[in-house]
C-alpha cells in the first residue's frame, strides 16, 4: 500500500523529479492522511530503500546525497577528441544571464535537496541557487561575501527555509554574517527577502504544522513550525518562478539571449574549420 502511495505521488511530481524523501513525506501526509511522526518517517525512508533496490521506484526519482569525488584523471583521448569539445563548447557559447542586470538575483534555499528542482525553474532567468543550509560555515559565508561583493552591482537574495526558530535564526545569522562581510570589502549588502515559508503560505495552502521541538532554542517560541518541504514541488516552483520573474529586468534578459543567439552562431561558424576524426 504505501508503495504504491509514493508511486502516485511520484508520478503526480513527475516534471519535478527527483523528488527528496522529505518532500514524497510531506504529500503523503497531505494526500493520504500518512502519519506526521518520525516512527512514520523513519518507515518511508526504510520502504524507499527496499523499494529502489526491487527497483520497484527508479533510483532517479529520489534525490540523495551525493558522493563527491576529487582528483579525478582528466584529458583527450587525442587531438581529434579535443577538437569536437571545442566545437560542442562553441555550440554552448552564452553570455552570463544576468548581465547588464541593474540588481543580481539569487536564491538561497535551507534544503540542498531542492536545489535541483529549484535551478531548473531560475537558470532561464539567469538566477542562481545555492544552499543556506552550507552557510552555517564562517568560510562559506566569506565565499558568498566575495561573491555579492565582486559583481559591483546590488543583490537580492530570495530565501527558502523552514518556518521555526532554527530556520529563521539561520537565515538571519548568515544574512548578518555575510552583510558584514560585504561592508568590509567595500561593497553594498545584499537585500534579504524572506521567500518561503511565510505565514501567510501557511494559511493559503493549508501547510501541516507541528509544535516546535523541545531542543529548538534559538530565537522566540512558536507554537506551531512549518517545515519547507510542506510546500509541494508544484506550489515552491511557481512561488519561485513568479517572484524570480519579478525580480529580473526582463526586456534587458531578452536583449542578452538575442546577442548571445548572433554571437553563438559566429563562434560556430569560425571553429567549423577544426579538423575531424
Amino acid at each position: 500500500m504505501l508503495v504504491e502511495q509514493i508511486k502516485a505521488v511520484l508520478d503526480e511530481y513527475r516534471e519535478y523529479l527527483p523528488l527528496t524523501a522529505r518532500q514524497v513525506y510531506y504529500r503523503l501526509v497531505g494526500a493520504y492522511n500518512y502519519p506526521k511522526k518520525k516512527v512514520a518517517y523513519d518507515r518511508l525512508l526504510e520502504t524507499l530503500g527496499r523499494a529502489r533496490r526491487a527497483r520497484l521506484i527508479p533510483m532517479e526519482h529520489i534525490r540523495d546525497d551525493r558522493a563527491e569525488a576529487r582528483g579525478v584523471p582528466s584529458g583527450y583521448e587525442d587531438p581529434a577528441e579535443f577538437f569536437a569539445s571545442v566545437r560542442a563548447a562553441a555550440s554552448d557559447y552564452a553570455r552570463p544571464l544576468d548581465q547588464s542586470q541593474p540588481t543580481v538575483v539569487e536564491v538561497w534555499c535551507e534544503a540542498a535537496g531542492a536545489l535541483p528542482m529549484l535551478a531548473r525553474v531560475t537558470k532561464p532567468f539567469g538566477v542562481a541557487v545555492y544552499s543556506s543550509g552550507g552557510f552555517e560555515s564562517l568560510g562559506a559565508k566569506y565565499l558568498a561575501a566575495e561573491r555579492i561583493a565582486g559583481r559591483g552591482r546590488p543583490t537580492l537574495v530570495l530565501s527558502i527555509g523552514d518556518l521555526d526558530p532554527s530556520g529563521l535564526s539561520m537565515v538571519d545569522a548568515a544574512a548578518e554574517d555575510v552583510a558584514a562581510f560585504v561592508d568590509d570589502l567595500g561593497a553594498q549588502p545584499p537585500t534579504i527577502s524572506r521567500l518561503a515559508v511565510t505565514s501567510e503560505q501557511v494559511t493559503t495552502f493549508d501547510l501541516p504544522t507541528a509544535p516546535q521541538k523541545d531542543t529548538d532554542h534559538r530565537g522566540e517560541h512558536m507554537s506551531e513550525t512549518v517545515q519547507a518541504e510542506a510546500l509541494s514541488p508544484e506550489q515552491l516552483v511557481r512561488i519561485v518562478r513568479e517572484a524570480v520573474a519579478a525580480a529580473v529586468d526582463l526586456p534587458t534578459l531578452q536583449e542578452v539571449r538575442r546577442r548571445s543567439a548572433e554571437e553563438r552562431q559566429a563562434v560556430v561558424d569560425a571553429v567549423a574549420h577544426l579538423p575531424r576524426r
